[in-house]
């Protein structure tokens, strides 16, 4: 990892120095997030990132809780967004509104490390081939329950850059009018916004950088099973449009439910006839069933630094995603015949 840049490590500094610092807008969408929202703008003041240098908007989508006035108490510029929104018209309800020159987007149940502003606009404004910076997979709650230390480590590798084939938007951080340029986020999919404008920042002849100084807590990582399931439905739901050219979650999933079909015809074959061939079928389809979560298990504990005492607690949630994640595939694919039969 290469040194940071003395000004931007400076942030802090009072004068001519931090002058020189480029304005940076902090996009949070938040609905119903008043138990949390306090504490994410806290983590963001906390980098240390000039005030005259630093705008915190809160792009608050029909709260009917507290979120916008802690918001403001915080120190954040509140801007509403209307009813109905999907969330990448959300989100471009603040890139419209942002000032500044880069935007850095979290969402408002992570919070964020000091390092995040300065080691990403380090990284953007030392190489002009960077498009966006984020960091990589987000960490567990050291205090979370057993599903949320399955989905994420609770602390990670220090000092890793490298690059990204997509960055999630929980930790985005990209110059403001490189985003403008591609169209800004998609607003028509229910979920995949970020993956989407990975792609076109991609294809625009950029990289995206994950560094391991930007990763950010998150909070809302699902906590139980059932959880996992509805939150995979939901990322499911729009898989197919904002799939990038090889996505291997998307192939295994194809797997899990081609498996999962052939599993209950081999079921059904065997209770009326005992036949090997039908037993072996049932077998293989068991088999290959399971191999995406066992796949799932093996990443998670390979982040996990290899915390066997998970490895089967990582695999039943891997069961879960996998079923939830199937299930919004599925509906994808029906709307997809639907729109096309229409």
């Amino acid at each position: 990892m290469r040194a940071p840049d003395p000004t931007l490590q400076a942030v802090t500094a009072p004068g001519e120095l931090a002058s020189t610092l480029p304005v940076i807008s902090v996009l949070i969408p938040a609905h119903n997030e008043e138990h949390i929202i306090g504490r994410c703008i806290a983590s963001v003041l906390a980098t240390g990132w000039p005030a005259d240098r630093l705008e915190i908007l809160v792009i608050d989508h029909q709260s009917t809780d507290a979120t916008a006035a802690i918001a403001r108490a915080a120190g954040a510029r509140v801007i509403g967004a209307d009813h109905g929104m999907k969330i990448g018209a959300v989100r471009n309800v603040g890139l419209a509104s942002a000032r500044g020159e880069y935007v850095a987007f979290v969402d408002a149940d992570c919070t964020v490390p000091s390092t995040w502003l300065r080691s990403a606009i380090d990284i953007l404004s030392t190489d002009s081939r960077v498009g966006a910076v984020g960091g990589g997979p987000a960490l567990a709650p050291q205090d979370g329950t057993w599903v949320e230390r399955c989905l994420a480590p609770t602390l990670g590798p220090p000092d890793i850059i490298h690059e990204a084939i997509s960055l999630v938007t929980y930790s985005f951080i990209a110059r403001t009018a490189l985003l403008r340029d591609l169209g800004n986020f998609n607003e028509t999919v229910l979920s995949g916004e970020d993956d989407d404008m990975s792609n076109r920042i991609r294809k625009h002849g950029l990289v995206l950088i994950a560094a391991s100084d930007c990763r950010v807590i998150h909070h809302g990582f699902a906590r139980t099973l059932a959880q996992v399931v509805r939150k995979e439905i939901w990322h499911g739901s729009n898989h197919i449009e904002v799939r990038s050219r090889f996505d291997l979650t998307l192939g295994l999933t194809l797997l899990f439910i081609a498996a999962s079909c052939a599993g209950l015809v081999s079921l059904g074959a065997v209770l009326f006839d005992s036949r090997p061939l039908f037993l072996d079928a049932l077998i293989a389809s068991l088999i290959l069933q399971l191999t995406p979560p066992g796949l799932f298990a093996l990443k998670k504990l390979k982040r996990s630094a290899w915390q066997w005492s998970l490895a089967i607690p990582m695999f039943i949630v891997g069961y879960a995603y996998f079923f939830g994640h199937a299930l919004g595939v599925l509906g994808n694919l029906w709307r997809r015949l639907a729109a096309k039969s229409s």
